[in-house]
């Protein structure tokens, strides 16, 4: 099945029973914080890297906590990854303008953002450019609140992969699930009317 849109793609991009078997279901465990614990699908041969050193310090708007990068090659190269980062959502607003704002922080040239639903509820869901010393980078970057938390998704890839790696990037952020999720709190997008799902409460 063709990919319904070759940046975000949510149709096509589901693997069939043959794809399947090359595929691993990731189940990160966190025993002292089990809202954080998730699952994921992630081809067989990618590498989970070890977390990076220091404190997080959530007083710099720009900090993620790290839950699991995982990547294509064990040295990075080149760089085609799939990571997942949470932080405490802020007290205002809504998840779009956070993942703009998260862009901006990034120096990330966001391109578009879409709001939809996932497994895991609704979230801002992007595509963005980063220039890096290897060349261009193209990311998909996925924001959702649960329980007071903001959790971020990235795909990333370079541009001249990002045609043959978006399905599998786009796999494993579609197949994301949250073990113990609490709940969707804030609203996704500023609210335009009562009818309007993706506004606040009527999330999910």
């Amino acid at each position: 099945m063709a990919l319904d849109d070759p940046d975000l793609p949510m149709k096509g991009v589901a693997p069939d029973a043959d794809e399947l078997k090359e595929l691993n279901t990731i189940t990160i465990r966190n025993p002292q914080r089990p809202e954080l614990e998730y699952s994921f699908l992630l081809p067989d041969g990618w590498y989970q890297q070890p977390a990076p050193p220091g404190r997080i310090d959530f007083s710099r708007e720009a900090e993620f906590a790290p839950l699991g990068v995982f990547t294509a090659s064990k040295d990075f190269v080149p760089p085609i990854v799939f990571s997942v980062a949470v932080r405490p959502a802020p007290k205002t607003g809504n998840v779009a303008e956070w993942l703009e704002r998260h862009c901006y922080l990034q120096q990330l040239g966001l391109q578009r953002l879409e709001v939809k639903p996932f497994i895991f509820g609704w979230a801002a869901d992007a595509i963005a450019i980063q220039a890096s010393d290897l060349g261009p980078l193209k990311l998909r970057v996925t924001m959702f609140e649960d329980g007071g938390r903001l959790f971020v998704l990235m795909g990333m890839a370079p541009i001249k992969l990002w045609e043959p790696m978006v399905r599998t990037l786009s796999m494993c952020i579609l197949s994301f699930e949250l073990l113990q999720p609490k709940g969707q709190t804030a609203p996704v997008a500023p609210k335009r009317d009562p009818e309007d799902v993706s506004g606040g409460d009527k999330q999910g």
